[in-house]
């Protein structure tokens, strides 16, 4: 071969790999920031979803609590309530997967956390329906500590959501602990 046609070749390669390259990783940051970002807003949905159904459960609960309502009534709300934060708490894993967490603390055990208060209001409002009324009393307290770890855990959610997205919209580098992992 002779150098006028190697001459160029040399010159197009040795301008066409950096440029390669550059673009190469354009597009590996895009896809990751797009992949953050969807995930940041798939946090922020799931606690927007989970805050508009605790609190809806939660004023239902504040019925029962304050005798406004009978313990028969609130029975199938809490059953649908339950439901839906296993449909939750199977999102937030798929969250979690993607997102580093300080403590062991995940949006996933937040709901979980949930999941135990409904639980406890459950078990109290079998114990109000108790025919002989021998166990009204921890029933009616079993309510109200399941309705404050409500309140709690649906503010802890609410949180952690907010972080992640917040974690998502940051630029590189700025939290690492809640960046995506593949960093």
């Amino acid at each position: 071969m002779s150098s006028e046609v190697i001459v160029p070749l040399a010159i197009f390669f040795a301008l066409g790999v950096p440029i390669f390259l550059l673009l190469w990783r354009v597009f590996v940051v895009g896809g990751e920031l797009r992949r953050d970002a969807q995930h940041g807003r798939a946090a922020a949905d799931l606690a927007r979803r989970a805050d508009v159904s605790l609190t809806e459960l939660a004023e239902l609960v504040d019925d029962l609590r304050r005798r406004r309502a009978g313990p028969e009534i609130s029975g199938p709300s809490l059953r649908a309530s339950t439901d839906a934060l296993h449909r939750y708490a199977q999102e937030a894993a798929a969250v979690d997967k993607q997102t580093h967490h300080t403590g062991g603390v995940g949006m996933e055990n937040e709901v979980e956390r949930a999941l135990r208060a409904v639980e406890l209001i459950e078990h109290g409002r079998q114990l109000m329906l108790d025919p002989l009324g021998e166990r009204v009393g921890e029933g009616e307290t079993s309510v109200k500590r399941g309705y404050l770890n409500l309140l709690h855990a649906r503010e802890a959610i609410k949180t952690r959501g907010e972080e992640i997205a917040a974690a998502a919209k940051a630029p590189v580098g700025a939290d690492a602990r809640l960046r995506n992992k593949s960093r």
